[in-house]
This record gives C-alpha cells, structure tokens and sequence, in this order.
C-alpha cells in the first residue's frame, strides 16, 4: 500500500549487472527510492548514515557537539523556524570564522521539539566556549540556550547520534518540513556520499519478482522483512542473481546485451552495491 508521505512507485524497477567473478551470472536487484520519507527504505539508510557520519567525525575530529534552540518570541510569524534556524545558523558561521580565523567543519542534523520548533543538532571541530557561543547565537537570532559538550568519543558518535537520527524522530520532523527541505547538511569541506561511480548495472521498468517469476532456477537470492510488519514474519525479494532475462533488455537483442557484460567481465569485473 502506499503511503501519502512515501514517494510513488518505490520497489516498482529492477537493476541488472555483472557479477565480479561470475563468468555469465547476472545480478537483478530492487531498486528502491533510498529516501528517508519511505518507510521501507528510511530504516536501512538511516543505519547507513549514522556509519557514514562517524567515518566522517574519525576522519575530521569532529570531537564536539552542540545544541542550539530558538526563541519562540524571535521568530518572525510569516516565517517557518526551519528557514529561520537556517538563516541564523548561516550568521553564526560568519561569527566563528571571524573567531577562529578559517571556516569550521560541521554536521547538522535537523530536528523539530513537540512544539514544532527546530533546533540543530551539530558535530564540530572546534571548542567554542558555552558563554561566547550563547552570546554570539542571541546576536544571530537564535536563543541564549545553548549547550556544547568539549569531548565526544569519536568511537561513541554512532552511538550518540542514534538518538537524534532515530526513525521516528526523524519521520515527525519529516512530517513538518517542505518534501525538498534537507534534514541534514555540512559544512563545504565535508561531502557525505560523494559522487556515485559509473557502472555496467542497467535501469528495467519491471519489477524484481515479475523478473524472477521468468527464471525456473537461480543462484542465489535474497529477502529482508518488512519493517512495519515484522510480527507477521513477512519477507520480500529484494535481490537475486541468475542467468540474462530477455524481459529485462527492454527491447535491446540478447546477444548484443551479452557482448557488452562479457567486455565487462574481461575488463573490470565488478559488482554494483546500489545505495540505500
């Protein structure tokens, strides 16, 4: 069923390719949304994320985290305290580089209180004094409640962001921002997923099980439960690998589609992990 807040037609299409040293097998994989607003793929890439930021926070010693709210009382009423947090904390930016003499790295992570007023959630890396940094977010708009901790263990960053980057706080505050508005964002240095790698993997407008309903064997296959109906013990197709499906070629001739893998094998053989 689909949902109002999930985009359309998530696990609809399948992708294909050649698998690293499977001379001649094919992988056909689901190919999901991957956004946080689907309930099937937000577990999956939000476990992702949090790996992710914590690569990123070892990497750049990203070893303090901060909090920085909103006056109510400041908020300009025709505007959203989503935009108005982002403007602030644009300001603010300009304050620590005028502090610290170069600009700071950071992770922000989005999130709505209750009340349905934002407040930020930062990773950094730099010590920023509680007094000057409650000072200086009053003068950018903000609130003279602040809080920054001097030491976060990097190996714990997982660990304390899981209860920012929970799936049901970040669906509420989901529910309250614009369908483009980000959740998360970084400073210019920081790049969260990079550019995507080109690969042999091919787009088929059929879905993964009216593929395989087209194979009597494969070689192997994958299923993972259904998130919001684990109690029921469901579990879905999401990959499998097999011989070439003429129904997936979407028209191109069999052979033709076997001489361009088989140049990929011989050349650089790998297998597309697609993100979540």
């Amino acid at each position: 069923m689909q949902h109002a807040n999930e985009p359309f037609g998530c696990g609809n299409f399948t992708v294909y390719g050649p698998i690293k040293d499977q001379f001649g097998t094919i992988g056909y994989k689901c190919l999901s949304c991957g956004s946080y607003r689907c309930r099937g793929c937000r577990p999956r890439k939000l476990h992702r994320l949090r790996a992710r930021i914590a690569e990123i926070a070892r990497d750049r010693q990203l070893e303090r985290m901060a909090t920085l709210t909103l006056d109510p009382k400041r908020i300009p009423n025709d505007q959203r305290s989503d935009r108005y947090i982002r403007e602030c904390w644009r300001k603010m930016r300009v304050y620590l580089q005028r502090q610290y003499g170069t600009s700071i790295d950071f992770i922000s992570v989005l999130e709505f209180q209750q009340s349905g007023i934002a407040h930020l959630h930062l990773l950094l890396n730099v010590y920023i004094p509680q007094a000057w940094l409650s000072d200086a977010w009053v003068k950018c708009g903000g609130g003279k409640i602040v809080d920054i901790r001097r030491f976060v263990k990097i190996q714990f960053v997982a660990a304390y962001l899981a209860g920012y980057l929970a799936g049901k706080k970040i669906a509420h505050t989901l529910s309250l921002l614009p369908r483009r508005a980000r959740v998360f964002s970084t400073s210019r240095s920081i790049s969260l997923w990079g550019k995507r790698k080109k690969t042999a993997w091919k787009l088929c407008k059929k879905s993964l099980w009216s593929l395989r309903n087209r194979v009597q064997r494969v070689n192997k296959e994958r299923y993972e439960a259904v998130e919001d109906l684990k109690g029921f013990d469901l579990q879905l197709l999401t990959y499998f690998e097999g011989p070439v499906i003429q129904q997936a070629l979407k028209g191109r001739d069999i052979y033709e589609a076997l001489k361009a893998f088989i140049q990929v094998w011989k050349s650089e053989p790998h297998q597309y992990v697609l993100p979540l």
